[in-house]
């Protein structure tokens, strides 16, 4: 009902009802307040259309010369950025070359000695070992009474 009621409304507003449906509506309007308040809100929505800001020109050569100015900025801003990036690195080379300890680049290179294999002893360890000195005082033994988990 609440939808035959708009689209007749509507249709009203548009001047495409018959006499008979007009006469519906203009009942409707003069004893229903909901139907009022519907006309109200589907006369500001049309009025509100009317005066949305429409471009002045909405001509195919604005819009393509707008579309490249936007596509050329773009350009620019991520040549810019790249140009930027390229710049810091010649700096960062520049800045470990030049000075008091310049880093010198080198390449690994393999052994050409095809007799010397990889020694590995299991009886020594590859560093000293400190020793630890005992340490004086009693001792706890589980032994004692005392568990050590007991401590935790």
């Amino acid at each position: 009902m609440k939808r035959d009621r708009f689209e007749l409304l509507s249709a009203y507003l548009d001047g495409e009802v018959t006499p008979e449906e007009r006469r519906l509506v203009q009942t409707w309007l003069s004893n229903d307040p909901t139907a009022k308040c519907l006309y109200n809100r589907l006369m500001a929505l049309r009025y509100g259309l009317r005066e949305e800001d429409c471009p002045p020109s909405c001509e195919a050569d604005v819009t393509l010369v707008g579309v490249f100015q936007c596509l050329n900025r773009r350009f620019r801003m991520v040549s810019m950025a790249g140009a930027g990036v390229v710049v810091l690195g010649v700096l960062n080379l520049l800045s470990n070359t030049v000075g008091s300890n310049p880093v010198q680049w080198s390449v690994a290179q393999t052994s050409t000695d095809d007799g010397a294999t990889l020694q590995i002893a299991l009886d020594q360890p590859a560093f000293p070992i400190p020793s630890v000195a005992p340490v004086d005082g009693p001792t706890l033994r589980p032994s004692d009474g005392i568990s050590i988990d007991s401590e935790l």
